[in-house]
């Protein structure tokens, strides 16, 4: 019996070392950490995201460009062209509640609005929010924590962030500026341990086999068939 509850563990271990949780919320890690500003960044340069429309700036604190909320990088979501989007996918546990929670500000240069919109879109939910930079400047940002909740509807989700100023006159290049990003479940999820799905079918099985041969060898010991 114990036997086979260690082999449901190591399993369940097993399961849990596959997860994809999110991860580099401070943009502190990449393929290649700019020493000072990277301009207009595309693809996949940041660990865990994804440049999915336009480009952004992975800004760099100290003497090269604004201090970040937190570390030593943030992002301007707009590197050049109007608009820039970033986006993870992560695990989630359907029906789990998660709460997100991320630092703005805006990039205060250039000629363009001083108000900066930023989109979060997540389990097929988008929430407005907007920055002025009205008196900021490099050493006094402004960063705010702004949040969301959203309830998870699969076992993976995609969290999308936005910078769009396409509509707007002006270089079209100083966008919401962003850092600090937190997902986690609002509250504790309870004893119950959910297995990805996409381990299933085979986990399962092994799950279900383990538990009745458990079962058999407990009834042949007390003597019933």
């Amino acid at each position: 019996m114990l036997k086979n509850l260690g082999l449901v563990a190591g399993l369940l271990l097993s399961v849990s070392a596959w997860a994809a949780p999110f991860q580099n919320g401070g943009f502190e890690n990449g393929a290649s950490v700019p020493p000072c500003n990277a301009y207009n960044q595309t693809g996949t340069v940041i660990t865990g995201w994804d440049i999915y429309v336009g480009n952004i700036d992975w800004e760099t604190s100290g003497g090269c460009g604004w201090n970040a909320s937190t570390g030593n990088y943030s992002i301007d979501m707009i590197g050049t062209g109007g608009i820039g989007g970033i986006e993870q996918t992560f695990d989630t546990v359907p029906g789990v509640v998660y709460l997100v929670q991320f630092d703005m500000a805006g990039n205060y240069g250039g000629t363009d609005t001083v108000i900066k919109p930023l989109d979060v879109t997540v389990a097929g939910n988008t929430t407005h929010f907007t920055f002025n930079t009205t008196g900021h400047s490099a050493t006094n940002m402004g960063w705010t924590t702004k949040s969301l909740q959203f309830t998870a509807t699969s076992t993976s989700e995609t969290i999308q962030f936005v910078s769009d100023l396409t509509a707007s006159t002006g270089t079209r290049d100083a966008g919401a500026t962003l850092d600090n990003v937190r997902i986690a479940p609002l509250a504790d999820a309870g004893a119950a341990i959910a297995v990805p799905l996409r381990a299933a079918p085979w986990i399962a099985g092994m799950l279900v086999g383990a538990g009745a041969f458990a079962l058999r060898r407990r009834r042949r010991a007390s003597g019933l068939c």
